[in-house]
């Protein structure tokens, strides 16, 4: 899956963050996801802020989600 929707600007493009909609996007996907009943075993995030965050907030929504692997 992709990050959520994320600001235009940073200093960096890997300290980008997600903008609220994306926030929203990615709590949303969770719960999403959840409803499908969709379990995962496994989670490979990148190291930029909006990928983290996305996984962050989807996880909340997910039961049992793993813990992830955050590669640069």
């Amino acid at each position: 899956m992709r990050h959520a929707k994320a600001e235009g600007h940073a200093d960096a493009d890997e300290l980008r963050v997600l903008a609220p909609s994306g926030r929203r996007q990615a709590s949303a996907a969770g719960v999403a996801m959840a409803a499908d009943g969709l379990r995962l075993d496994a989670a490979l995030v990148s190291a930029a802020v909006r990928t983290r965050q996305t996984w962050e907030l989807l996880a909340q929504g997910l039961s049992g989600a793993p813990v992830p692997e955050v590669r640069e």
